[in-house]
């Protein structure tokens, strides 16, 4: 088997690799190198011993399956679930943390490295685009809906309950409580205000202008306008495919794209840093 230390370096080459690459080259991951990746992690894994070859197998086979439909639902790139799948078999279960004596239970890795990167997610990106709408003028108190605020108080409130749950159960602990509060209070600042994160994130372009699989923001889009693009389009959706290019193109009508949003693989290297330093981040809830 490859020693430890070797692949954790090489997980963390591809991850800043990704990373890179999405943020740097117009999240264009070249599949030469997603693939190349992929194929050197299935290698790595035929060195394991056979019950982990069958764990690190099967998680890949998930991650991919569940990937592909997330993918087709155009949620998230081909390129995404490649690398979650790479991570998977490149570190198959969850090591002892460098900076937690917590038990890790033998999770999968990726596990781990999934919630941590919807934590990082969640809070960076509500953090940026609400700095970035406020420096541009865009947060009014005139523009707030009563509904959003109510919705994201109560999110604030069902993650203090959490917590004062948790402190019952097993008492309180500083490090619990930051990652719920800071969750809790990111997702609440999300939900109400989440028009105006939204459009820092996007740009208005001709149809003629996309790419395949850029992700059009659809939520922004009214009733009518959906109506009319899928009307011309029968592949009209969330993901934009060879077959909706060619049936748009044509359109003089500009749509709301995701251009400005910050690259998953960018949070996946925080959620592989996070998972290394202090594993899962669950169990801190039950111990």
């Amino acid at each position: 088997m490859i020693p430890f230390t070797y692949r954790l370096a090489l997980l963390l080459i591809v991850g800043v690799a990704y990373a890179a690459y999405d943020l740097l080259n117009k999240r264009n991951v070249p599949d030469i190198f997603v693939y190349g990746v992929f194929i050197l992690g299935l290698a790595i894994t035929f060195t394991y011993g056979l019950k982990t070859i069958e764990i690190s197998l099967a998680i890949s086979f998930l991650i991919i399956a569940l990937g592909y439909l997330i993918y087709k639902k155009g949620i998230m790139g081909a390129g995404d679930f490649m690398e979650f799948a790479t991570i998977s078999m490149l570190l198959p279960i969850q090591p002892n943390p460098m900076l937690s004596s917590l038990p890790q239970f033998n999770l999968p890795f990726i596990l781990s490295v999934l919630i941590s990167t919807g934590y990082s997610a969640i809070i960076l990106t509500t953090v940026y685009y609400l700095a970035k709408s406020l420096m541009k003028g865009g947060l009014k108190a005139a523009s707030l809906k009563r509904r959003k605020i109510y919705h994201g108080t109560g999110l604030f409130i069902s993650y203090l309950i959490l917590l004062m749950l948790i402190t019952y159960l097993a008492g309180f602990k500083a490090f619990t409580a930051i990652i719920i509060l800071t969750m809790g209070a990111a997702s609440s600042l999300a939900v109400i205000f989440e028009k105006e994160i939204n459009m820092q994130m996007v740009s208005y372009m001709y149809p003629k202008d996309l790419s395949k699989e850029d992700m059009i923001a659809t939520n922004l889009m009214s009733n009518a306008e959906l109506k009319y693009f899928s009307s011309k389009s029968k592949h009209f959706g969330r993901l934009v495919t060879s077959k909706m290019l060619n049936e748009t193109k044509a359109i003089k009508k500009k749509i709301p794209v995701y251009t400005s949003g910050i690259p998953l693989a960018f949070f996946a290297l925080i959620g592989i840093v996070i998972s290394v330093l202090f594993g899962n981040l669950l169990i801190y809830f039950i111990i």
